[in-house]
């Protein structure tokens, strides 16, 4: 098997990125689902108890239950004793997040982000790969 290199690995190499960029994407939207379909539909107010690890945060139930959760989401603007809109699941208060765009579409979001430059990139690659070994044929009559 010929060793590819130079121009001619272009368009392989972005076919390989558009295959990561499209199963990243896929990714993205099936983290999105999920939280389209989480059943963290009930809100209640949080304070930030601590940090380890991320704020934790506690918040009190509509049926008056004290409950905890530890947020993935760090920020350096976070505090202890600082307020908190919380999104859980009434029949599952450890099931509880940050009721904002960082606390339940942070992971998806990134995920869109860094896999839509890989797509991108694997699209650009492969298209001036293409161009470039096109140039460099000679002209058929």
């Amino acid at each position: 098997m010929a060793r590819v290199t130079g121009v001619r690995a272009l368009p392989i190499v972005g076919l390989v990125f558009l295959g990561l960029g499209l199963l990243g994407l896929i990714g993205a939207g099936v983290l999105g689902l999920l939280e389209l379909r989480s059943n963290r539909q009930a809100q209640a107010d949080g304070v930030i108890i601590g940090f380890d690890n991320g704020p934790e945060v506690e918040f009190t139930t509509s049926q008056g239950t004290t409950a905890q959760f530890r947020s993935p989401v760090r920020s350096t603007s976070f505090a202890r004793g600082d307020h908190l809109a919380v999104a859980y699941d009434p029949a599952d208060p450890s099931d509880a997040a940050v009721d904002g765009f960082a606390g339940r579409w942070f992971l998806p979001g990134l995920f869109a982000i860094i896999f839509g430059v890989f797509l991108v990139m694997g699209a650009v690659l492969s298209l001036v790969g293409n161009i470039l070994i096109g140039r460099g044929r000679p002209a058929q009559r």
